[in-house]
């Protein structure tokens, strides 16, 4: 497998030595040591397809590899990627026939990260060639962007110009992508600064900022208050991004490429104190999202969501029927489109066709019941047509996790 681990190395060294030291003619080392020691994650058992002609001690050349899946996200029924971080290495790893084996698409082990990488965050794919990797701003280093546009084969690197923390980053097109940045004010407030690039992640440009708090600059509408919760874009460069203020969803649009904002109505109703998280992108249409609600009350917890078809212009607020006594317990939720959807939670999985307003139970054979038993959590659960779907869930006791697969719409699960 080829990759450019040389050119890599030197890109980040460079990018690094220039944002630290303003590219004197000493350059700093590389970062190579890792912040963060972590024991070897025994974790779900995969099949890599060996490279085509390996070398002696090639470590890509081992047939089986054990890793801890942290996140995964699906290009379609049968093409999609898994990942971790182990050792502070990221691996990577690229299928195209349904999680049956995979190939090793990792950039180099001396780009070293920290956290666990998350999908729309920290990791955006436009398709099974181009994707993108953010090594978020640690200590004394930059925000760094690997990027590849041969399905991993090699990887080139950039990074953003001050080194500010990446809260979302997405790709509508393998040439066109924004990333939301944000560095804290205080333990509610973030300024927050958005970057585009027209070529591919090798260079971004600043096209907004919030600034009532910290800038003279003229404001883009955005607020520094609250914190984001997400950010989407449709191929018409029309956008939205969802803030978490005042125990409220806040709601912004921008119609210009993310250069101005401006404040539109949810209409959710009878929730006295909301929280959102990351939008999900609907099947079939770039323009279509949703955003899954926290609806936190004295009775427990309703489990909401808003719904765009046009990039966030109009949104509808759905209640999906569900709740617990719980603030800790957070089913797993995903739809396909904005009729079919699908949960899962300490019962097992169920299915709805209308938005939400029914839930069906999916009874089908032992393996997810007797592997909810085992590994309570409920990390991701996404689903590529009405057939096939992935859901990975963990124990945080011995960091373990695994990754199942369904082919009838979830009714019967099997460990990949």
């Amino acid at each position: 497998m080829r990759r450019r681990w040389r050119a890599l190395l030197g890109g980040v060294m460079l990018l690094t030595g220039c944002l630290l030291t303003a590219c004197s003619s000493e350059a700093p080392p590389a970062v190579t040591k890792p912040l963060v020691e972590e024991p070897d994650d025994q974790g779900q058992t995969i099949t890599i397809n060996p490279p085509v002609a390996p070398k002696l001690g090639d470590p890509n050349a081992k047939y089986i590899v054990q890793t801890r899946i942290a996140d995964f996200h699906l290009i379609n029924s049968n093409e999609g990627f898994v990942w971790g971080v182990t050792r502070n290495e990221f691996r990577l790893y690229y299928t195209h026939d349904g999680g049956e084996t995979w190939n090793n698409i990792s950039p180099s082990e001396n780009v070293q990260f920290q956290d666990k990488l998350e999908y729309g965050k920290d990791i955006s794919f436009s398709d099974s060639h181009h994707g993108w990797v953010v090594r978020q701003n640690l200590e004394k280093t930059a925000t760094v962007i690997l990027r590849t546009a041969d399905g991993g084969q090699s990887w080139d690197v950039s990074a953003l110009p001050n080194g500010e923390h990446v809260s979302s980053i997405q790709y509508v097109n393998p040439m066109t992508g924004w990333i939301m940045a944000y560095v804290d004010l205080n333990e509610q407030d973030q300024q927050k600064l958005l970057y585009h690039t027209t070529n591919g992640g090798a260079t971004w440009k600043k096209v907004a900022q919030s600034s009532s708090m910290v800038s003279q600059e003229s404001g883009s509408g955005l607020p520094d208050q609250g914190s984001l919760a997400g950010m989407g874009f449709s191929y018409s460069n029309q956008g939205f991004v969802a803030i978490n203020l005042d125990s409220s969803v806040k709601l912004y649009r921008s119609s210009n490429q993310g250069k101005i904002w401006t404040p539109v109505a949810n209409r959710m109703q009878g929730c006295p104190q909301a929280k959102a998280e990351a939008q999900q992108s609907l099947k079939g249409n770039s323009s279509s999202y949703w955003v899954p609600v926290l609806c936190y009350g004295d009775h427990g917890t309703q489990y909401n969501g808003l719904f765009t078809a046009d990039a966030g212009t109009r949104w509808n607020s759905m209640s999906l029927g569900l709740s617990s006594s719980s603030k800790s317990i957070l089913p797993g939720r995903t739809f396909l489109n904005e009729k079919e959807g699908w949960i899962i939670n300490q019962n097992g999985m169920s299915r709805t066709l209308d938005g939400g307003k029914t839930w069906t139970s999916l009874s089908g054979n032992r393996v997810l019941a007797s592997k909810l038993k085992d590994y309570p959590r409920a990390v991701k659960l996404r689903f590529a047509s009405s057939s096939v779907g992935w859901l990975l869930l963990e124990r945080l006791d011995d960091k373990k996790s695994l990754l199942l697969k369904t082919t009838d719409g979830g009714v019967n699960w099997r460990i990949l």
